[in-house]
């Protein structure tokens, strides 16, 4: 395994800033984000022209970082307009082709909430049509994608990786596992190595308290989730990948300096033995 850190973690600074800084942390890995959040720009996007592709490409070179990946989220998958729906796609396949661009071969999805009115199975088969397009693009560009379990969005427990791979059969996608969402539901986050190891391609490392609504993704360590049995679990599976410190906790009134952000990110993975 190797350590990662998410961008979305210190979302005021610029990405070819922001590289130089992860490295000197002692990461071997950055992931990139893609996602605007309410609390969040992005570091790229489709929209990111070829001059700055490849600065972020060079630099992360110079400085011995891997691009571990893109966070291709947009909450619009399942929306009830398909105009909507068929931009949050094409969203994807920009960033996969942005992926490709950068030389880093995984990009993560989620399905965003169900809509308003909306018949569930039709929800799910307007996700499963989703991610079968996006495969199908992400394949032809050797870009892998990933899915993520968000709560409160229509893709969100462990049972539903099952059931998509059932319903897609021959369709290769992977999972982005993050602990954190399915401990705020109060699933198991181990049944995730435990029972679908090898779809995993990229793993977040973010703590989870509560229950969904009610609940925070504070600093790693002060939430509930045992993440060295889930280092234990992914090992038993094989998982070699990243393991990418995602740090939200600001938003949950959880506030420290970046240089300790990325400190203690990396501090909590030597203590995984990642």
């Amino acid at each position: 395994m190797i350590t990662a850190f998410h961008s979305v973690g210190l979302p005021d600074v610029g990405i070819l800033d922001l590289i130089p800084r992860v490295a000197a942390a002692g990461y071997r890995g950055i992931e990139l984000n893609a996602e605007l959040l309410p609390w969040a720009k992005p570091h790229v996007t489709p929209a990111t022209d070829a001059a700055t592709r490849s600065a972020i490409r060079a630099a992360c070179a110079a400085h011995g970082l891997a691009i571990t990946a893109v966070g291709a989220h947009i909450g619009e998958m399942v929306d009830a307009d398909p105009a909507v729906r068929a931009d949050a796609i094409a969203f994807v396949n920009g960033c996969t082709d942005l992926a490709a661009d950068l030389g880093t071969g995984f990009v993560h999805i989620l399905s965003g909430p169900q809509a308003a009115g909306a018949r569930s199975g039709e929800s799910w088969r307007w996700f499963a049509d989703a991610v079968a397009a996006t495969v199908e693009h992400a394949r032809a560009r050797g870009v892998e994608i990933g899915i993520e379990a968000i709560a409160g969005h229509l893709f969100c427990r462990v049972d539903d990786y099952h059931a998509l791979r059932r319903d897609l059969p021959g369709v290769p996608f992977r999972i982005n596992f993050d602990p954190s969402h399915l401990e705020v539901q109060g699933e198991d986050p181990g049944r995730v190595p435990a029972e679908l190891g090898d779809l995993i391609a990229n793993v977040h490392l973010k703590d989870g308290s509560g229950r969904f609504p009610a609940f925070a993704f504070p600093p790693l360590g002060e939430g509930n989730i045992d993440f060295p049995r889930l280092a234990a679990l992914l090992r038993e599976a094989g998982y070699d990948g990243a393991m990418s410190v995602e740090y939200e906790a600001q938003v949950y009134g959880f506030e420290r300096s970046d240089d300790a952000i990325l400190a203690e990110g990396k501090a909590f993975c030597d203590r995984l033995g990642v």
